[in-house]
C-alpha cells in the first residue's frame, strides 16, 4: 500500500511537489501530479509544500483504535521531537494524555538512540582503520534514497536498525512473554514506509504522526493541558533526546566533529543531503562518517503541529533535554543499557536501483520540439514546470514522468494561439451571422416583392392597353403628349415589377465551362455606350491566366453589368471604371471606380432590395440585390469597400473548386436554386 498519494480533486497544476520531490517520484498525467509508490521515499516534502492539501498520507488511527479493542496491551513509542510539536503544553502532560487514549505504557524513542550510540562509536573507529565510510541509518528517507537512487553506496550504510526499531525491540524483549502491540508516534511520514525498515512488520504494528495523535485527542475530547504531568514508562534516556536535531546522534555517541577535520560530515535538508551523497558516490568526498537527515532535523518533520521556526523548535527541545538530563545518572543509564545489551540491533540493506535510463539525443530533440524549444534561446529554464531546466524537463518527458503541457511558456503560446483562433472564428462567425441576417432580410423582401409584383402586373397591363387605345383615337397633340407620359410611366412600373420578379422568383442556374476573360470583355462592350455618354472610361484587365470556370455565364455577366452600370452612374465625367480579374486561392472579379463613394452608414444596406442612393426615378434599388443573389447561388461571396470621395470597389470571390471541376471536364448539368 502506498504511504501517500494525490487527491485528484485538489491538485491544481502548480507542480510544486514535482519541484520539491528529491526522488522525482511524481508523474504528471493529464495535469494531475500522481505519486509513484515504487520511487517514493516518503520524505514528506510534497506534503509540506502542497498549499492545496492534495497529498493524502496513510492513516493508522483506525488500526490503533482496533488494537485498543483487542484487549492486548498497546505501547506507544514517542519520538524525541514531541516537546517542539506540542509547544504550548508541558511535555509531562502530553505523555499522560497519550496514556489517556488507551496506551498501557509510553516509551521514549530517545532510548533507542542510547542503545545505538556505542555501536556507532565502534563503526566510526573501524572506518578510521579501514578507510571505508559509514552512513548513519537513523533517517529512513536517507536509507530509502540510497537503496533506490544511489545503490552503489548501500555497502556504506551502517548495518544498524533505526532508533525507532531499536526501542521497539527493547519493548518486545521486556514483554517477551506477552502479546503486545507497539505504536510509534512522531513527526515523520517516512517512518510509515515499510521499505525503510524491512523488518518493521515483525516489530512495529502502526505509525502515528503527531497530526494523527492530535486528531485522536480531539475525537476523544482529551485536553493535554488539563492532564497531570507524568514521566515515560521505559528506561530514561540522556543525550539520546538530542536525536531530533542535526548532529544529535553524534552528541548521543559522544563524537564531536571538528570544524577543521573532514572525517565527519553532519548535514540536513534534502538538497544538501543529496549533494553530499552524490559527492561520496563520485569520489569527491573523503569523509568517514556521514550523519545525514532529509529534514532540517526531526523537529522540522512534515507532520509537526506548529509553524515555529526550526531555531525556535530547537530551543524548546534543548530546554527539555537540559531539564530532564539532571534526573538521569550515568549509573541508571548503564543499568538500562545492560538490561538490553543482547537486543539485536543489526540490519541488512538491499539495493533497488530505480534510476531511469537516459533518453537518446533524438528523443530529447523530439521532446524539446513538443515543448516548442527548438533552439537554445527558447529554453528559458524558468522552473515553473517543477524542473530546474528545460533539458531536465525534456528528460522527464522522455521517461514518462512529465507532460509537454507542464511548461508555462508552452501553455502561454498555446493560449495565445487559441485566442487567435477564437478571434478568427469569432470574426468568421460574426461575418456569417451578418450574411445570414442579410439573407433572411432578402428572403423576406423577395416573398413580399413576388406578391406585390403579381398583384401589380394585371392593372399595369390594363393601363397600357387602354392608354394605347385612347392614343389611337385622340389626335390632339396635347392629349397625345399626356397619354405618352402615362404610357412611359406605366412601362417604367412594368420594368420595376419585372425586376421584382427577377429578384424573387425561383432562379435557375445553368452551369457550363466559361472563360472569365471573355466575360469581362463582353461586359466592357455592353457598357461601352453608356460609358461614352457619361464621359467615363471603362477598362478590363486580366491579372495572370484566368481559369476555365463552371458557372452560369449569363447570370455572372449580368451581375458584372449591374456593378459596372452602377459604377458609371457614380463616376463623374473624366473618371475611370476598372474591371479586373485575378486568380489565387479564390478567383476574384473586381469592379472599381473613381466616383463619389458610399457613405459609411450606407455600406451595410447596399445589397438590400429597393435601397438606392440615386435620385428618385433613376433606379429601382434591385440591381445589387440581384447581383448578391447570383453570387451566392454560385457559392461565392461579394464585398464592398468604399470611402466617400475616393471611389468604391466591389469584389466577387468565386470558389476555386469551380475552376478545378471545369478544368477536369466534369459532367455539367443544370442546377436549380432558391434564392434564400
Amino acid at each position: 500500500m502506498a504511504v501517500l498519494w494525490t487527491i485528484p480533486e485538489r491538485c491544481r497544476r502548480c507542480y510544486t511537489c514535482v519541484r520539491e520531490c528529491p526522488a522525482k517520484a511524481i508523474r504528471v498525467e493529464h495535469g494531475q501530479a500522481q505519486v509513484i509508490p515504487d520511487r517514493c521515499i516518503a520524505c514528506g516534502n510534497c506534503v509540506k509544500v502542497c498549499a492545496q492539501g492534495a497529498k493524502q498520507v496513510q492513516d493508522d488511527v483506525s488500526r490503533v483504535m482496533a488494537m485498543f479493542m483487542s484487549g492486548h496491551p498497546v505501547i506507544a513509542c514517542v519520538a524525541p521531537a514531541f516537546p517542539a510539536a506540542f509547544d504550548d503544553v508541558e511535555p509531562g502532560r502530553v505523555i499522560q494524555a497519550i496514556r489517556e487514549l488507551g496506551f498501557s505504557a509510553v516509551w521514549e524513542v530517545s532510548f533507542g538512540a542510547e542503545l545505538l550510540a556505542p555501536h556507532y562509536v565502534r563503526l566510526y573507529h573501524e572506518a578510521r582503520r579501514s578507510g571505508q565510510p559509514i552512513i548513519a541509518t537513523c533517517c529512513p528517507a536517507i536509507v530509502t534514497y540510497v537503496e533506490k537512487f544511489q545503490p552503489s553506496l548501500h555497502q556504506f550504510l551502517a548495518p544498524l536498525t533505526s532508533p525507532k526499531l531499536a526501542v521497539t525491540r527493547a519493548v518486545r524483549q521486556r514483554h517477551k512473554d506477552e502479546q503486545v502491540h507497539v505504536v510509534f508516534i512522531g513527526p515523520c511520514i517516512a517512518k510509515k514506509n515499510p521499505m525503510a525498515d524491512m523488518d518493521a512488520h515483525s516489530t512495529l504494528d502502526a505509525v502515528l504522526t503527531f497530526e494523527e495523535l492530535q486528531r485522536m485527542f480531539d475525537e476523544q475530547e482529551i485536553d493535554p493541558k488539563k492532564q497531570l504531568p507524568s514521566a515515560f514508562d521505559g528506561p530514561r534516556a540522556h543525550m539520546g533526546r538530542t536525536l531530533a536535531v542535526s548532529g544529535g546522534l553524534l552528541k548521543a555517541a559522544g563524537l564531536s566533529p571538528d570544524i577543521l577535520a573532514n572525517d565527519i560530515v553532519v548535514t540536513e535538508g534534502k538538497d544538501r543531503a543529496i549533494n553530499t551523497l552524490k559527492d561520496l558516490a563520485e569520489g569527491r568526498s573523503n569523509a568517514l562518517f556521514y550523519d545525514l537527515l532529509f529534514c532540517e532535523g526531526c523537529i522540522d518533520g512534515p507532520k509537526m503541529l506548529n509553524d515555529l521556526s526550526t531555531l525556535a523548535r530547537k530551543e524548546l527541545l534543548v530546554n527539555y533535554v537540559l531539564d530532564k538530563s539532571r534526573y538521569v545518572s550515568q549509573r541508571e543509564l548503564a543499568e538500562a543499557l545492560g538490561e538490553f545489551a543482547d537486543v539485536n540491533l543489526s540490519r541488512e540493506f538491499i539495493p533497488q536501483d530505480m534510476n531511469l535510463p537516459l533518453p537518446s539525443e533524438a528523443e530529447l530533440r523530439a521532446a524539446l520540439a513538443q515543448m516548442h524549444k527548438t533552439n537554445k534561446d527558447d529554453r528559458l529554464n524558468c522552473g515553473a514546470c517543477g524542473y530546474a531546466t528545460c533539458m531536465e524537463k525534456a528528460v522527464a518527458v522522455c521517461q514518462g514522468l512529465a507532460e509537454p503541457s507542464m511548461c508555462l511558456p508552452y501553455l502561454v503560446e498555446e493560449l495565445e494561439q487559441t485566442c487567435c483562433d477564437l478571434r478568427a472564428s469569432h470574426k468568421e462567425l460574426e461575418s456569417t451571422q451578418k450574411a445570414l441576417l442579410k439573407t433572411e432580410r432578402l428572403a423576406s423582401m423577395g416573398q413580399l416583392s413576388a406578391g406585390v409584383a403579381h398583384e401589380l402586373n394585371n392593372p399595369l397591363g390594363t393601363i397600357l392597353l387602354y392608354s394605347h387605345m385612347v392614343m389611337k383615337e385622340l389626335k390632339d397633340a396635347q392629349h397625345q403628349e399626356d397619354l405618352q407620359l402615362i404610357v412611359n410611366e406605366a412601362v417604367r412600373c412594368k420594368d420595376i415589377v419585372r425586376g421584382l420578379l427577377d429578384f424573387a422568383r425561383k432562379s435557375r442556374v445553368t452551369k457550363a465551362p466559361a472563360k472569365l476573360d471573355d466575360i469581362l470583355h463582353e461586359v466592357q462592350e455592353i457598357t461601352k455606350v453608356k460609358a461614352q455618354e457619361a464621359g467615363v472610361t471603362v477598362t478590363a484587365e486580366i491579372i495572370g491566366e484566368m481559369p476555365l470556370m463552371l458557372i452560369d455565364r449569363v447570370q455572372i455577366r449580368q451581375a458584372l453589368v449591374n456593378l459596372v452600370n452602377n459604377a458609371i452612374d457614380a463616376t463623374p465625367p473624366g473618371g475611370n471604371v476598372s474591371l479586373r480579374g485575378s486568380n489565387g486561392t479564390n478567383v476574384k472579379l473586381i469592379v472599381a471606380d473613381t466616383g463619389s463613394g458610399i457613405a459609411p452608414e450606407h455600406l451595410s444596406k447596399v445589397f438590400t432590395p429597393f435601397f438606392s442612393t440615386k435620385e428618385s426615378g433613376k433606379g429601382t434599388g434591385l440591381g445589387l440585390a440581384i447581383t448578391y443573389g447570383v453570387v451566392k447561388m454560385h457559392s461565392g461571396d461579394i464585398t464592398v469597400d468604399s470611402e466617400p470621395g475616393k471611389g468604391t470597389t466591389f469584389t466577387i470571390s468565386l470558389p476555386a473548386d469551380s475552376a478545378t471541376t471545369a478544368a477536369e471536364g466534369a459532367d455539367y448539368q443544370v442546377e436549380d436554386y432558391y434564392f434564400r
